[in-house]
């Protein structure tokens, strides 16, 4: 019996160290919204400032979802590293939020990025789920992105959780659809109408996160998708 008991003690002081471990993991970009916001209402330069301030050059972008998240975007040449690789490139469970590889230019008229999510802890892209819920979407229907030339400024149009039609990653094809009919697909899908109006010329961003809505599925995504104002 007193073996057992010094068993369970010990796996509660293993797990008392894991969640610590995870609770300053989670916490290493805290500070960056401050850290941006002090550089400007245009915040131009903020990619410079982000690459001097972690030593990286994978720094692409600045993210910001006012009241929800504000964090640095990276992209390398895969969608591996960064899934266990914070911004100062240290290894981390939590990753960092990241730009498909396959996007040549933040121009392009199509961006994915991608972050993780997780069943016990908040993460960045945690709060995307919120988005679900109309009124949470009516507080904050826009995404904003710092890039080496300035803030573009993205229309929400449509959230949703994708757990079989995995074609929003595509990049040119779209099963016999237009880029046009792509993206008002991607709108069809929405769980409420916002509103919000496409055209051929549209340029978007998707957001993805894990969403954890249908346990008998490895493959559920939140997607929150906003286009160029």
């Amino acid at each position: 019996m007193e073996k057992l008991k010094l068993v369970i003690c010990f796996l509660i002081m293993l797990l008392i160290v894991y969640f610590i471990y995870d609770y300053y993991d989670d916490k290493t970009i805290d500070t960056i919204s401050d850290y941006v916001e002090n550089k400007g209402e245009e915040k131009i330069d903020v990619i410079s400032n982000l690459r001097e301030k972690y030593n990286n050059d994978d720094i692409i972008a600045f993210l910001e979802i006012p009241d929800v998240l504000a964090l640095p975007i990276v992209q390398t040449s895969d969608n591996e590293y960064y899934l266990n690789h914070d911004a100062y490139k240290e290894t981390v469970k939590a990753g960092t939020p990241f730009l498909d590889y396959r996007i040549n230019s933040l121009e392009d008229r199509k961006l994915l990025i991608y972050g993780h999510n997780s069943t016990y802890r908040t993460l960045p892209f945690t709060s995307l789920l919120n988005y679900q819920d109309k009124e949470f979407y009516s507080a904050h229907p826009e995404i904003y992105l710092y890039t080496e030339t300035g803030k573009k400024t993205y229309k929400i149009f449509s959230a949703y959780v994708e757990n079989e039609d995995f074609d929003y990653v595509n990049l040119d094809s779209f099963n016999g659809l237009t880029f046009y009919e792509h993206i008002l697909k991607l709108e069809d899908k929405s769980l409420y109408d916002t509103g919000v109006i496409l055209n051929e010329n549209s340029k978007i961003l998707i957001l993805q996160t894990c969403s954890f809505d249908n346990p008998e599925s490895n493959s559920n995504y939140q997607l929150v998708m906003g286009v160029l104002e």
